[in-house]
Protein backbone atom coordinates (compact mmCIF):
# COMPACT_ATOMS: atom_id res chain seq x y z
CA UNK A 1 0.00 0.00 0.00
CA UNK A 2 3.02 2.35 -0.21
CA UNK A 3 2.06 3.31 -4.21
CA UNK A 4 2.31 6.25 -6.14
CA UNK A 5 -1.84 6.18 -6.01
CA UNK A 6 -1.21 5.20 -2.53
CA UNK A 7 0.49 8.70 -1.33
CA UNK A 8 -1.85 10.69 -3.73
CA UNK A 9 -4.88 9.43 -2.26
CA UNK A 10 -3.66 10.29 1.06
CA UNK A 11 -2.07 13.72 -0.15
CA UNK A 12 -5.80 14.48 -1.55
CA UNK A 13 -8.01 13.36 1.55
CA UNK A 14 -5.58 15.23 3.48
CA UNK A 15 -5.79 18.16 1.92
CA UNK A 16 -9.66 18.18 2.04
CA UNK A 17 -9.74 18.03 6.00
CA UNK A 18 -7.18 21.10 5.85
CA UNK A 19 -9.05 23.18 3.94
CA UNK A 20 -7.23 23.40 0.70
CA UNK A 21 -4.76 25.69 1.94
CA UNK A 22 -3.62 28.23 -0.54
CA UNK A 23 -6.42 27.14 -3.24
CA UNK A 24 -7.45 30.57 -4.42
CA UNK A 25 -10.93 31.47 -4.99
CA UNK A 26 -12.16 32.92 -8.02
CA UNK A 27 -15.52 35.81 -7.46
CA UNK A 28 -16.48 35.74 -11.16
CA UNK A 29 -17.10 32.48 -10.98
CA UNK A 30 -21.07 31.35 -9.73
CA UNK A 31 -22.40 28.62 -12.03
CA UNK A 32 -22.94 26.36 -8.29
CA UNK A 33 -24.54 29.10 -6.51
CA UNK A 34 -26.76 29.60 -9.82
CA UNK A 35 -27.78 26.10 -9.97
CA UNK A 36 -28.30 25.76 -6.59
CA UNK A 37 -30.64 28.64 -6.52
CA UNK A 38 -32.55 27.32 -9.77
CA UNK A 39 -31.43 29.84 -12.01
CA UNK A 40 -29.18 27.75 -14.44
CA UNK A 41 -29.52 24.14 -15.80
CA UNK A 42 -26.42 21.61 -15.41
CA UNK A 43 -25.14 20.42 -18.68
CA UNK A 44 -24.71 18.85 -20.41
CA UNK A 45 -28.26 17.14 -21.39
CA UNK A 46 -28.86 18.26 -17.56
CA UNK A 47 -31.73 20.18 -15.81
CA UNK A 48 -32.96 22.59 -13.49
CA UNK A 49 -32.27 21.55 -10.25
CA UNK A 50 -35.75 21.56 -8.90
CA UNK A 51 -36.44 19.45 -12.23
CA UNK A 52 -34.09 16.92 -10.78
CA UNK A 53 -36.45 16.44 -7.61
CA UNK A 54 -39.49 16.52 -9.32
CA UNK A 55 -38.66 13.60 -12.59
CA UNK A 56 -34.89 12.07 -11.58
CA UNK A 57 -35.65 10.97 -8.07
CA UNK A 58 -36.38 7.34 -8.26
CA UNK A 59 -35.54 7.04 -11.85
CA UNK A 60 -32.32 4.17 -10.84
CA UNK A 61 -31.84 3.86 -14.47
CA UNK A 62 -31.38 7.69 -15.33
CA UNK A 63 -29.60 8.44 -12.21
CA UNK A 64 -26.66 5.28 -12.67
CA UNK A 65 -26.14 5.80 -16.60
CA UNK A 66 -26.49 9.50 -16.05
CA UNK A 67 -22.80 10.73 -15.15
CA UNK A 68 -22.95 14.92 -15.96
CA UNK A 69 -25.10 16.00 -12.66
CA UNK A 70 -23.01 14.62 -9.80
CA UNK A 71 -20.59 17.48 -10.47
CA UNK A 72 -23.65 19.93 -10.34
CA UNK A 73 -25.57 18.42 -7.25
CA UNK A 74 -22.40 18.00 -5.27
CA UNK A 75 -19.73 20.82 -6.44
CA UNK A 76 -16.92 20.09 -4.39
CA UNK A 77 -13.40 22.35 -4.60
CA UNK A 78 -11.79 19.98 -6.99
CA UNK A 79 -11.94 19.68 -10.45
CA UNK A 80 -14.61 16.26 -11.58
CA UNK A 81 -15.00 14.32 -14.74
CA UNK A 82 -17.29 16.83 -16.05
CA UNK A 83 -15.51 19.49 -17.76
CA UNK A 84 -18.72 21.53 -17.94
CA UNK A 85 -19.28 21.65 -14.13
CA UNK A 86 -17.12 24.78 -12.24
CA UNK A 87 -15.35 23.90 -9.53
CA UNK A 88 -17.02 25.08 -5.72
CA UNK A 89 -15.83 28.39 -5.02
CA UNK A 90 -16.11 29.76 -1.09
CA UNK A 91 -18.00 32.80 -1.96
CA UNK A 92 -20.69 30.50 -3.68
CA UNK A 93 -20.36 28.02 -0.67
CA UNK A 94 -21.68 31.70 1.62
CA UNK A 95 -23.91 32.99 -0.76
CA UNK A 96 -25.64 29.07 -0.72
CA UNK A 97 -26.07 29.08 2.86
CA UNK A 98 -26.90 32.87 3.16
CA UNK A 99 -30.13 31.61 0.75
CA UNK A 100 -32.57 29.72 2.44
CA UNK A 101 -34.05 27.79 -0.68
CA UNK A 102 -30.83 27.27 -1.77
CA UNK A 103 -29.66 25.59 1.13
CA UNK A 104 -32.30 23.74 1.73
CA UNK A 105 -31.82 21.96 -1.24
CA UNK A 106 -28.46 20.70 -0.26
CA UNK A 107 -29.61 18.18 2.28
CA UNK A 108 -32.47 17.15 -0.62
CA UNK A 109 -29.54 16.29 -3.24
CA UNK A 110 -28.37 14.11 -0.37
CA UNK A 111 -31.18 12.87 0.02
CA UNK A 112 -32.26 11.22 -3.75
CA UNK A 113 -29.23 9.90 -3.34
CA UNK A 114 -29.59 7.96 -0.29
CA UNK A 115 -32.94 7.00 -2.14
CA UNK A 116 -30.83 5.26 -5.01
CA UNK A 117 -28.68 3.27 -2.66
CA UNK A 118 -31.53 1.77 -0.51
CA UNK A 119 -31.24 4.46 2.54
CA UNK A 120 -33.59 6.93 4.68
CA UNK A 121 -31.71 9.91 6.29
CA UNK A 122 -32.84 11.57 9.92
CA UNK A 123 -32.20 14.90 8.52
CA UNK A 124 -32.08 16.04 12.82
CA UNK A 125 -29.33 13.43 13.45
CA UNK A 126 -28.20 12.18 10.28
CA UNK A 127 -28.87 8.94 11.25
CA UNK A 128 -28.77 6.58 8.11
CA UNK A 129 -31.20 4.01 8.09
CA UNK A 130 -32.50 0.80 5.80
CA UNK A 131 -35.03 1.92 3.11
CA UNK A 132 -37.80 -0.41 1.74
CA UNK A 133 -36.27 -1.27 -1.44
CA UNK A 134 -32.67 -1.98 0.45
CA UNK A 135 -32.08 -5.51 -0.64
CA UNK A 136 -32.40 -4.50 -4.07
CA UNK A 137 -30.73 -1.51 -4.31
CA UNK A 138 -28.30 -2.82 -1.87
CA UNK A 139 -27.31 -5.85 -4.54
CA UNK A 140 -27.02 -3.18 -7.15
CA UNK A 141 -24.46 -0.96 -4.83
CA UNK A 142 -22.30 -3.93 -3.92
CA UNK A 143 -21.41 -3.87 -7.82
CA UNK A 144 -21.55 -0.43 -9.39
CA UNK A 145 -18.29 0.78 -8.38
CA UNK A 146 -18.46 4.12 -9.68
CA UNK A 147 -21.01 5.35 -7.26
CA UNK A 148 -17.67 4.37 -4.78
CA UNK A 149 -16.53 7.22 -6.07
CA UNK A 150 -19.64 9.46 -5.98
CA UNK A 151 -20.17 8.86 -2.72
CA UNK A 152 -16.84 9.93 -1.24
CA UNK A 153 -17.78 12.80 -3.30
CA UNK A 154 -20.89 13.42 -1.74
CA UNK A 155 -19.56 13.43 2.00
CA UNK A 156 -16.62 15.78 0.70
CA UNK A 157 -20.22 18.00 -0.13
CA UNK A 158 -21.79 17.80 3.34
CA UNK A 159 -18.26 19.39 4.93
CA UNK A 160 -18.27 22.26 2.83
CA UNK A 161 -22.13 23.32 3.59
CA UNK A 162 -21.96 22.43 7.40
CA UNK A 163 -22.96 19.14 7.75
CA UNK A 164 -19.81 17.44 8.78
CA UNK A 165 -21.79 15.45 11.65
CA UNK A 166 -23.82 13.40 9.13
CA UNK A 167 -20.26 11.99 7.72
CA UNK A 168 -19.63 9.85 10.51
CA UNK A 169 -23.35 8.03 10.76
CA UNK A 170 -23.02 7.40 6.86
CA UNK A 171 -19.47 5.38 7.53
CA UNK A 172 -21.19 3.59 10.82
CA UNK A 173 -23.90 2.66 8.40
CA UNK A 174 -22.04 1.12 5.69
CA UNK A 175 -19.54 -0.64 8.09
CA UNK A 176 -22.33 -2.31 10.20
CA UNK A 177 -24.07 -3.32 6.91
CA UNK A 178 -20.78 -4.63 5.53
CA UNK A 179 -19.28 -6.24 8.57
CA UNK A 180 -21.66 -7.63 10.80
CA UNK A 181 -24.61 -8.25 8.03
CA UNK A 182 -22.22 -9.05 5.47
CA UNK A 183 -25.12 -6.84 2.86
CA UNK A 184 -22.64 -4.30 1.83
CA UNK A 185 -19.02 -6.43 1.34
CA UNK A 186 -18.18 -4.73 -2.10
CA UNK A 187 -18.58 -1.23 -0.27
CA UNK A 188 -16.11 -1.89 2.85
CA UNK A 189 -12.84 -1.65 0.95
CA UNK A 190 -13.80 1.66 -0.53
CA UNK A 191 -15.51 2.85 3.06
CA UNK A 192 -12.16 2.13 5.08
CA UNK A 193 -10.00 3.68 2.82
CA UNK A 194 -12.19 6.76 1.64
CA UNK A 195 -15.29 7.43 3.16
CA UNK A 196 -14.02 7.36 6.56
CA UNK A 197 -10.70 9.29 5.57
CA UNK A 198 -13.11 12.19 4.71
CA UNK A 199 -14.34 12.96 8.43
CA UNK A 200 -11.97 15.78 9.49
CA UNK A 201 -12.36 15.17 13.37
CA UNK A 202 -9.21 12.61 13.86
CA UNK A 203 -10.87 11.53 17.18
CA UNK A 204 -14.11 10.49 15.05
CA UNK A 205 -11.74 8.47 12.77
CA UNK A 206 -9.78 7.13 15.35
CA UNK A 207 -12.79 5.90 16.77
CA UNK A 208 -14.15 4.05 13.88
CA UNK A 209 -10.93 2.87 12.88
CA UNK A 210 -11.11 0.65 16.63
CA UNK A 211 -14.64 -0.53 15.28
CA UNK A 212 -13.04 -1.95 12.86
CA UNK A 213 -9.90 -3.67 14.25
CA UNK A 214 -11.88 -5.55 16.62
CA UNK A 215 -15.46 -6.58 14.10
CA UNK A 216 -11.77 -7.78 11.99
CA UNK A 217 -10.16 -9.74 15.13
CA UNK A 218 -13.56 -10.87 16.58
CA UNK A 219 -13.48 -8.40 19.16
CA UNK A 220 -10.00 -9.46 20.32
CA UNK A 221 -8.14 -6.65 19.44
CA UNK A 222 -5.12 -6.83 21.96
CA UNK A 223 -4.43 -3.27 23.92
CA UNK A 224 -1.68 -1.98 21.79
CA UNK A 225 -1.82 0.60 19.17
CA UNK A 226 -2.49 -0.32 16.03
CA UNK A 227 -0.61 0.64 12.14
CA UNK A 228 -2.78 2.76 10.27
CA UNK A 229 -0.89 1.13 7.16
CA UNK A 230 -2.10 -2.28 8.23
CA UNK A 231 -5.78 -1.04 8.94
CA UNK A 232 -6.37 -0.13 4.85
CA UNK A 233 -3.88 -2.21 3.16
CA UNK A 234 -5.67 -5.01 0.87
CA UNK A 235 -4.81 -7.83 2.94
CA UNK A 236 -6.64 -6.42 5.89
CA UNK A 237 -9.78 -5.34 3.67
CA UNK A 238 -9.71 -9.44 2.24
CA UNK A 239 -9.89 -10.47 6.06
CA UNK A 240 -12.54 -8.45 6.59
CA UNK A 241 -14.66 -9.75 3.57
CA UNK A 242 -14.23 -13.23 4.18
CA UNK A 243 -15.31 -12.21 7.97
CA UNK A 244 -18.08 -10.74 6.29
CA UNK A 245 -19.39 -13.48 4.65
CA UNK A 246 -18.93 -15.63 7.30
CA UNK A 247 -21.08 -13.39 9.36
CA UNK A 248 -23.62 -13.77 6.49
CA UNK A 249 -23.79 -17.41 6.17
CA UNK A 250 -23.70 -17.57 10.03
CA UNK A 251 -26.82 -15.33 9.92
CA UNK A 252 -28.47 -17.52 7.39
CA UNK A 253 -28.24 -20.37 9.61
CA UNK A 254 -29.88 -18.56 12.58
CA UNK A 255 -32.80 -17.17 9.94
CA UNK A 256 -33.15 -19.19 7.35
CA UNK A 257 -31.58 -18.14 3.41
CA UNK A 258 -32.58 -14.90 2.48
CA UNK A 259 -33.50 -14.80 -1.49
CA UNK A 260 -30.94 -14.79 -3.79
CA UNK A 261 -30.77 -10.66 -4.44
CA UNK A 262 -28.25 -11.05 -7.02
CA UNK A 263 -29.79 -13.30 -9.10
CA UNK A 264 -33.41 -11.65 -8.96
CA UNK A 265 -31.86 -7.99 -9.30
CA UNK A 266 -29.00 -9.03 -12.25
CA UNK A 267 -32.88 -10.56 -14.30
CA UNK A 268 -34.10 -7.78 -13.26
CA UNK A 269 -31.44 -5.17 -14.92
CA UNK A 270 -31.24 -7.70 -17.83
CA UNK A 271 -34.35 -7.17 -18.72
CA UNK A 272 -34.43 -3.39 -18.02
CA UNK A 273 -31.05 -3.44 -20.16
CA UNK A 274 -32.77 -5.11 -23.10
CA UNK A 275 -35.99 -2.68 -23.26
CA UNK A 276 -33.38 -0.01 -23.48
CA UNK A 277 -31.70 -1.66 -26.05
CA UNK A 278 -35.15 -2.33 -27.93
CA UNK A 279 -35.86 1.22 -27.05
CA UNK A 280 -32.50 2.46 -28.68
CA UNK A 281 -32.67 0.19 -31.93
CA UNK A 282 -36.44 1.19 -32.38
CA UNK A 283 -35.25 5.12 -32.05
CA UNK A 284 -32.37 4.33 -34.31
CA UNK A 285 -34.48 2.84 -37.13
CA UNK A 286 -36.63 5.44 -37.17
CA UNK A 287 -33.79 8.17 -37.71
CA UNK A 288 -32.88 5.93 -40.31
CA UNK A 289 -36.21 6.15 -42.07
CA UNK A 290 -36.67 10.15 -41.55
CA UNK A 291 -32.80 10.49 -42.76
CA UNK A 292 -33.82 8.13 -45.99
CA UNK A 293 -37.09 10.32 -46.85
CA UNK A 294 -35.56 14.06 -45.95
CA UNK A 295 -34.16 13.42 -49.32
CA UNK A 296 -37.30 12.94 -51.37
CA UNK A 297 -39.14 15.22 -48.67
CA UNK A 298 -37.05 18.00 -50.10
CA UNK A 299 -36.98 17.83 -53.49
CA UNK A 300 -40.82 17.75 -52.73
CA UNK A 301 -40.63 21.03 -51.20
CA UNK A 302 -38.73 22.17 -53.85
CA UNK A 303 -40.80 21.12 -56.59
CA UNK A 304 -43.24 22.74 -54.85
CA UNK A 305 -41.80 26.14 -54.97
CA UNK A 306 -40.81 25.90 -58.12
CA UNK A 307 -43.95 25.43 -59.38
CA UNK A 308 -45.49 27.94 -57.00
CA UNK A 309 -43.03 30.27 -59.08
CA UNK A 310 -43.52 29.24 -62.76
CA UNK A 311 -47.37 29.37 -61.54
CA UNK A 312 -46.69 32.85 -60.36
CA UNK A 313 -44.79 33.80 -64.02
CA UNK A 314 -47.45 32.14 -66.71
CA UNK A 315 -49.73 34.33 -64.44
CA UNK A 316 -47.90 37.49 -65.03
CA UNK A 317 -47.03 36.93 -68.41
CA UNK A 318 -50.57 36.27 -69.23
CA UNK A 319 -51.22 39.95 -67.57
CA UNK A 320 -48.77 41.82 -69.47
CA UNK A 321 -49.74 39.86 -72.50
CA UNK A 322 -53.34 40.98 -71.67
CA UNK A 323 -52.09 44.83 -71.40
CA UNK A 324 -50.18 44.61 -74.58
CA UNK A 325 -53.54 43.58 -76.24
CA UNK A 326 -55.09 46.05 -74.69
CA UNK A 327 -52.52 48.82 -75.79
CA UNK A 328 -52.79 47.67 -79.36
CA UNK A 329 -56.05 47.71 -79.93
CA UNK A 330 -56.42 51.37 -78.68
CA UNK A 331 -53.51 52.07 -80.39
CA UNK A 332 -55.49 51.05 -84.06
CA UNK A 333 -58.71 52.94 -82.45
CA UNK A 334 -56.79 56.01 -81.91
CA UNK A 335 -55.06 55.91 -85.58
CA UNK A 336 -58.16 54.94 -87.39
CA UNK A 337 -60.33 57.87 -85.60
CA UNK A 338 -57.00 60.51 -86.26
CA UNK A 339 -57.21 59.04 -90.04
CA UNK A 340 -60.49 59.79 -89.84
CA UNK A 341 -60.46 63.58 -88.70
CA UNK A 342 -57.52 63.99 -91.43
CA UNK A 343 -59.95 63.21 -94.62
CA UNK A 344 -62.55 64.81 -92.99
CA UNK A 345 -60.90 67.97 -92.92
CA UNK A 346 -59.11 67.54 -96.24
CA UNK A 347 -62.74 67.16 -97.73
CA UNK A 348 -64.00 70.52 -96.21
CA UNK A 349 -60.94 72.15 -97.53
CA UNK A 350 -61.71 70.81 -101.02
CA UNK A 351 -65.16 71.91 -101.09
CA UNK A 352 -64.02 75.85 -99.59
CA UNK A 353 -61.58 76.09 -102.84
CA UNK A 354 -63.88 74.60 -105.40
CA UNK A 355 -66.46 76.76 -104.13
CA UNK A 356 -64.38 79.59 -104.88
CA UNK A 357 -62.08 79.26 -107.49
CA UNK A 358 -63.25 76.01 -109.24
CA UNK A 359 -59.97 74.15 -108.73
CA UNK A 360 -59.91 70.42 -109.39
CA UNK A 361 -59.68 69.17 -105.98
CA UNK A 362 -56.92 66.75 -107.73
CA UNK A 363 -54.29 69.64 -107.84
CA UNK A 364 -55.17 71.59 -104.50
CA UNK A 365 -51.20 71.14 -102.47
CA UNK A 366 -52.71 69.07 -99.15
CA UNK A 367 -50.13 71.31 -97.37
CA UNK A 368 -51.99 74.91 -97.94
CA UNK A 369 -55.28 73.42 -96.72
CA UNK A 370 -57.01 76.01 -94.65
CA UNK A 371 -58.12 74.68 -90.93
CA UNK A 372 -60.96 75.16 -89.09
CA UNK A 373 -61.83 77.70 -86.72
CA UNK A 374 -59.56 76.94 -83.58
CA UNK A 375 -58.19 73.92 -84.68
CA UNK A 376 -54.63 73.06 -85.37
CA UNK A 377 -54.70 70.14 -87.64
CA UNK A 378 -50.91 70.90 -88.56
CA UNK A 379 -49.84 69.01 -84.99
CA UNK A 380 -51.39 66.54 -82.95
CA UNK A 381 -50.05 63.76 -80.34
CA UNK A 382 -50.57 60.17 -80.87
CA UNK A 383 -51.10 57.88 -77.82
CA UNK A 384 -47.13 57.27 -76.46
CA UNK A 385 -46.96 61.15 -76.78
CA UNK A 386 -45.02 61.27 -80.34
CA UNK A 387 -45.82 64.24 -82.02
CA UNK A 388 -46.44 63.59 -86.11
CA UNK A 389 -47.11 66.51 -88.83
CA UNK A 390 -50.06 65.67 -90.84
CA UNK A 391 -49.61 67.81 -93.19
CA UNK A 392 -45.76 66.24 -93.42
CA UNK A 393 -47.23 63.06 -94.01
CA UNK A 394 -49.81 63.67 -96.70
CA UNK A 395 -47.34 65.92 -98.68
CA UNK A 396 -44.70 62.71 -98.84
CA UNK A 397 -47.35 60.63 -100.22
CA UNK A 398 -46.88 62.64 -103.48
CA UNK A 399 -44.40 61.95 -106.43
CA UNK A 400 -41.96 64.85 -106.92
CA UNK A 401 -43.55 65.49 -110.08
CA UNK A 402 -47.00 65.93 -108.58
CA UNK A 403 -45.80 68.28 -106.06
CA UNK A 404 -44.21 70.11 -108.67
CA UNK A 405 -46.98 70.69 -110.72
CA UNK A 406 -49.48 71.43 -108.04
CA UNK A 407 -47.09 74.27 -106.69
CA UNK A 408 -46.92 75.87 -109.90
CA UNK A 409 -50.72 75.80 -110.19
CA UNK A 410 -51.20 77.28 -107.10
CA UNK A 411 -48.61 80.17 -107.63
CA UNK A 412 -50.31 81.14 -111.00
CA UNK A 413 -53.97 80.54 -109.19
CA UNK A 414 -55.83 83.55 -107.30
CA UNK A 415 -56.12 82.80 -103.53
CA UNK A 416 -59.77 81.48 -102.37
CA UNK A 417 -61.19 84.50 -100.20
Amino acid sequence: DKTYFSGYRHNDLEQYRRGYPGKKDYKDLKDNLKFYKNELKSYPDGDYIENFYKDWWGDYERLERHHGYIQWLFPIRESGMNFHAQELQCHEINGIMDDPKAFERVLKSYEMMLDFYGMELDKKTGRITRAENWKSRFQHLNRSYHNYLRITRILKFLGEFGYENYKRPFVEFVLEEAMEHGTLINTLESCVRYWLETIKSEKDREELKDYVRKIESGYNSPDVEADDSELVSSRKVDKMIEKSNENQKEFSKKNGPEEDLDEASNAEWKRKEEEMKKNSQKEGKEKSESEALEPEKKNKADTGVTGEKLARSDKEQKDVDRLLKDEEERMKASNARRETAMEEEMETATERGNAGTGINPSEIDRKETPMEEGKDTTMERDCAGTRINHSEVDTSRQTGEDQSDSQRTLENSPSPV
